[in-house]
């Protein structure tokens, strides 16, 4: 009887070792078509995010969401026509990005280009639309973010780059480095419910480089050390839980982004309205030979920190902090009298809980 009762026991426990140790796929990939509603927070609470192990409990069911996106993904022939001769051989799907704007250049139409195929999961590139040219940045090897497939130890790692020259604009060139690790397997519960994961803790190192036409002036690469904390789950498409550190500068600044997919939420009332910061805030003339001048508009008392930054992330000068009533409010800088010398500098504005980052360049 005793040896049955172990037997039972054994049997059971592969069992459970089997279901949770779940094996992701190509097929637990996002297909065309996809619209993956996601949820961004700011804390993890006490949580430690970092931890991780076999037959592993997460628990961020408190995690606390303060907007929303969606992830739409489309194929290569729904994006610019610009974009074709790049990708359409190389990418089966694409993902819109936000526009950016770098102060003497705007980018619209910002595309990343994924490959979803049976080995490996894939960023192909990027493309954008810069002062309403299109230029393509497509790497000379796939930036591998799954290679399948992906099971609890599994260790990788891929080197990409790329780079452009664009008469009028400049010089763009980015190296990139990318060490995957599967540390880990067991059951992730967040506001979206319970689900069993692999845990996908990614190391990369980037660096980019940029020149400007318009400076006439090698400007510094700059260098970021990021690190990804993935919670991949079975046919989600994207991480149920993605929480991405970024490092950068000689004195590290390090920044923080806690994203998850959700259900749509209605999120009146879980935190204040943010400000429209990308309206208020002007910076000008920008690029700049002298004098810059810093406006903004508060519609109600407001906790301000301004702090102006150089391109290694070495905070320059806190130019305004603290509660602040409401009004508009318009302040001109000497270059001189700041001390400050040509490059690319960038300005955070943080409102309350609002953040906007300006680049302002120095001639």
């Amino acid at each position: 009887m005793k040896k049955i009762y172990i037997l039972l026991i054994t049997i059971l426990s592969i069992y459970s070792f089997t279901y949770a140790q779940i094996t992701i796929t190509t097929a637990d990939m996002p297909a065309t078509g996809n619209k993956i509603n996601k949820s961004t927070a700011l804390t993890t609470g006490t949580v430690d995010y970092t931890l991780t192990g076999t037959n592993y409990t997460w628990n961020f069911s408190a995690l606390v969401p303060v907007s929303q996106s969606v992830d739409t993904f489309v194929t290569v022939l729904s994006t610019p026509i610009f974009y074709y001769p790049s990708y359409i051989t190389s990418a089966n799907q694409a993902l819109k990005q936000p526009n950016i704007s770098l102060g003497v250049a705007q980018m619209s139409n910002v595309f990343n280009f994924y490959n979803n195929a049976s080995a490996a999961y894939g960023l192909i590139g990027y493309a954008a639309q810069i002062n309403a040219i299109p230029i393509p940045l497509k790497y000379n090897t796939a930036d591998r973010i799954y290679k399948f497939p992906l099971n609890y130890g599994n260790v990788d790692s891929t080197a990409s780059s790329a780079s452009m020259s664009v008469t009028s604009i400049g010089y763009f060139g980015e190296t990139k480095r990318r060490k995957n690790i599967v540390d880990g397997w067991g059951t992730l519960t967040t506001p979206y419910g319970t689900f069993q994961v692999l845990r996908v803790k990614s190391i990369i190192y980037q660096k980019d480089t940029l020149s400007l036409d318009t400076i006439p002036f090698a400007l510094p690469a700059v260098v970021r050390n990021i690190t990804e904390y993935k919670w991949v789950g079975k046919s989600n498409g994207i991480p149920l839980l993605e929480i991405v550190e970024t490092s950068y500068g000689i004195v590290p600044t390090i920044t923080t982004t806690i994203n998850y997919i959700d259900s749509v939420r209605v999120l009146t009332g879980i935190t204040e309205r943010p400000i429209n910061i990308s309206e208020s805030v002007k910076v000008f003339p920008n690029p700049v030979t002298n004098q810059f001048t810093i406006s903004y508009n508060l519609t109600k008392p407001t906790d301000v920190n301004i702090q102006l930054f150089d391109l290694t992330g070495k905070e320059v000068k806190t130019i305004e902090k603290g509660m602040i009533d409401k009004g508009n409010y318009q302040q001109t800088y000497t270059i001189q009298d700041e001390r400050l010398i040509r490059g690319i500098y960038f300005i955070k504005f943080q409102f309350n809980n609002s953040t906007y980052t300006k680049k302002l360049v120095i001639l």
